[in-house]
């Protein structure tokens, strides 16, 4: 991605982005020069034809340009650039999100998908370009896809899109970012632009990075360990995860699902159930055996109506008695924040058709004006989960593993400690300190191990695990085929 938008540079006019790289304080001599070079490569004209034209398609020429020079020459710059290119690209990429240029942050909605397409546009030239070769297939990493819209509109594009999550430790991402020179407030403005919760009441979330996002979108879940100074030994690890699931995609049913997966393809299930409008979490506890013993969600508990359904319009003119709380119907100042911060819910009713819901958390945390998690109407998933446990039974967990969409939380972590849960498996990192300190304390042997989920979930559980032919049917078929006798 960050090559696509280096392209956006090489066919814009000098003059236009001088004034960006001046207000950056960046030299622009360097770019001055690749820009200069970049006239007079082949492929040139027909890779700014392609990716100004967006009805354009097909050129081979346009991916020659792009194999052999523009990937080159991006990385010349990005070393350049040294720590100051990820600050960079990530303005030029909200940008071109922002209004289809790297240089202006002008709104213009239908420039949304506007990298996304014009990486659509290179594939599409990538596969002409193989056709013309003689090649039979052809297959496209697209590497760095940081915003949840665009992963959505790839997966639209492309019916063979497979989303991978690389996903590592805390503590070892850190330590790889600061080993390529990056200041600990480095680090932490990358994160908070990256990967802080973004709430879309405003227009620029939907056109920046959200990597939280795009991992809870993803299809399949590689774990790449390892601290600067062990990475390559742990390269072992990655390349097995990543021939498995390649095996896979190219041939589906080749082997049958781990446990893990098993068990998360559960939890994520499981989430879906799920009437929070913030955030939707599953959860799945098996036994020492990987047999499930319980599931659960995040969700308001039994009887009471979830926040999906609950429309603000009928809190507001008290015509709904059984969704509110007594609190919520007679409370004035939470009412009013409701009216106020939902004022054009009866339009979305009117123009769309559809009811409003509110969180109750953040009216709440409005009016009191004290940030609180504990004031949520939902158990947490791992609590619903537990106590599933504890309404039918506990068969003996104790010993067993907890598998969840989002790392537990401090409570939930307790919780999981008291009940002798061995091992932690989770997707994504939940902000607070449950990992390194509720989990992280007491003699070695009763802490529960913390493991990144590695494995494929949701809809490419099954395209990967499910084969096209019975197995049987398959072979019996190949065994019919004449030998080739140079392999006998």
């Amino acid at each position: 991605m960050s090559t696509v938008i280096f392209g956006y540079i090489l066919t814009e006019e000098p003059e236009i982005i001088e004034p960006l790289f001046l207000s950056l304080k960046l030299d622009t001599s360097k770019i001055k020069e690749i820009h200069a070079r970049s006239r007079s490569q082949k492929g040139n004209q027909e890779f700014t034809r392609l990716v100004k034209d967006k009805d354009s398609f097909k050129s081979k020429d346009a991916w020659f340009y792009y194999v052999n020079f523009l990937i080159a020459a991006a990385n010349e710059f990005r070393s350049h650039l040294g720590t100051k290119y990820s600050s960079l690209f990530q303005t030029l990429g909200d940008n071109i999100r922002h209004s289809g240029s790297p240089t202006s942050n002008s709104i213009c909605s239908g420039e949304l998908f506007s990298l996304a397409s014009r990486v659509k546009r290179l594939a599409l030239s990538c596969r002409e370009h193989d056709i013309h070769n003689g090649t039979a297939s052809t297959r496209i990493v697209i590497d760095a896809v940081r915003n949840p819209l665009e992963l959505v509109y790839l997966r639209d594009q492309f019916a063979a899109f497979f989303a991978f999550a690389i996903t590592a430790e805390e503590s070892h991402r850190r330590s790889r970012l600061t080993e390529a020179g990056m200041s600990k407030r480095d680090i932490d403005a990358l994160d908070n632009r990256e990967y802080s919760k973004k709430s879309l009441t405003s227009y620029d979330n939907f056109v920046s990075q959200n990597i939280e996002e795009c991992i809870q979108k993803s299809d399949v879940f590689v774990n790449n360990p390892g601290t600067p100074d062990s990475i390559e030994q742990n390269k072992l690890v990655l390349n097995r995860q990543l021939i498995r699931y390649i095996s896979l995609i190219c041939r589906p049913g080749l082997v049958t699902p781990t446990h893990d997966e098993r068990c998360m393809q559960l939890a994520f299930a499981a989430k879906l159930n799920s009437g929070c409008i913030s955030r939707q979490v599953g959860a799945s506890i098996s036994d020492a055996n990987s047999s499930i013993k319980a599931v659960g969600w995040n969700d308001v508990p039994k009887g009471q109506v979830p926040c999906l359904l609950r429309d603000s319009h009928r809190l507001i003119h008290g015509d709904d008695q059984l969704a509110f709380s007594d609190y919520e119907k007679n409370n004035s100042e939470l009412r009013n924040q409701v009216a106020s911060s939902h004022k054009n819910a009866p339009m979305i009713r009117i123009r769309r058709g559809l009811p409003c819901p509110f969180c109750f958390k953040d009216a709440y945390n409005a009016v009191t004006k004290k940030p609180n998690q504990v004031h949520t109407r939902s158990l947490h998933a791992e609590e619903n989960a537990f106590l599933q446990l504890a309404k039918h039974g506990n068969s003996g967990i104790a010993g067993g593993n907890l598998y969840t969409t989002a790392s537990p939380c401090e409570l939930c972590s307790k919780k999981a400690f008291q009940l002798g849960i061995r091992e932690v498996i989770y997707v994504d990192p939940y902000p607070g300190i449950s990992l390194s300190h509720v989990l992280r304390s007491g003699p070695e042997e009763f802490r529960p191990k913390l493991r990144l989920f590695q494995g494929a979930v949701g809809h490419a559980y099954h395209r990967i695990y499910e084969p096209i032919l019975p197995i049987k049917d398959e072979y019996s078929a190949r065994l019919g085929d004449d030998p080739d006798p140079t392999l006998i």
